[in-house]
């Protein structure tokens, strides 16, 4: 596994028929253990249920799953603003022209999945297998949904890899037109004022030590741009300064212009 717990901090639940296979499946391939109940032993416990995935942490007695269907992604899909929207703006979406992104912190997929909307081709790239099994089954239940399915089977191509590997092994033409990425948040001295959805990512994944090679190795393969999504008052990635920012209420676009010309 690429996260940061031993194999005894995680571990694979599943109670029904419907799932077990696949659950099965991917306890064997990272040598998890499979129960068929949610147990306090284990802080973290990917939970392979009915009707989705969802990773349940028992420490904060709450769980995350990808949703492209319902909820906060439904809605602003529906009234999220367009085009106008400060992210649209900085991965250089114009009008005729929708860029093809490449996401290589992909997360929860919901940034990449904005853009989607719009129109922009998404590639997404996520080196958590936990992650990337989360998004996997968010996507396989929006191509169920009339309102989802085009987006996702037109807009989405998901990747389990490490992002710089990725990268480098692009050939020219193939490189995105905008690499996107959002590295974990610095961490904030009153962990009470971080959400609990953050705490489950800094509890799966741990402290964020690579941003900094993401930037350099992205600015190397990114034909127009690399943006960086930052908290409104975060340093600059590196100490380096961007092109330009974007801000949204909560949050900053950096942009790196590369403008690379592929021959």
């Amino acid at each position: 596994m690429s996260e940061s717990h031993s194999k005894k901090s995680l571990c694979v639940v599943c109670d029904n028929d419907i799932r077990y296979e696949q659950a099965q499946a991917f306890a064997g391939d990272y040598l998890l253990p499979l129960l068929n109940a949610k147990t306090p032993d284990y802080e973290l416990q990917l939970i392979f249920g009915n009707e989705r995935i969802e990773l349940y942490d028992s420490s904060l007695n709450t769980s995350i799953y990808v949703d492209f269907v319902h909820g906060t992604l439904a809605h602003r899909q529906q009234f999220g603003g367009g085009r106008g929207q400060a992210i649209a703006k900085a991965v250089g979406l114009k009008q005729g022209k929708n860029p093809i992104v490449l996401d290589i912190t992909a997360g929860l997929a919901r940034d990449a999945y904005i853009l989607a909307t719009l129109g922009c081709p998404l590639t997404l790239v996520e080196k958590s297998p936990i992650l990337s099994k989360l998004i996997e089954d968010g996507i396989a239940r929006g191509l169920e949904d009339e309102h989802s399915t085009e987006i996702l089977a037109e807009h989405f191509e998901l990747h389990n890899q490490d992002a710089i590997d990725f990268m480098k092994k692009l050939e020219k033409g193939q490189r995105p037109d905008t690499i996107y990425f959002d590295p974990m948040y610095p961490e904030r001295k009153k962990s009470a004022l971080v959400k609990k959805e953050m705490q489950i990512l800094q509890h799966l994944l741990g402290k964020d030590e690579n941003s900094g090679e993401l930037l350099e190795t992205a600015l190397n393969y990114a034909k127009d741009r690399v943006v960086v999504k930052r908290p409104l008052h975060a340093p600059f990635l590196l100490d380096k300064k961007p092109a330009t920012s974007i801000n949204s209420k909560k949050t900053r676009f950096d942009i790196y212009l590369t403008h690379r010309l592929e021959g």
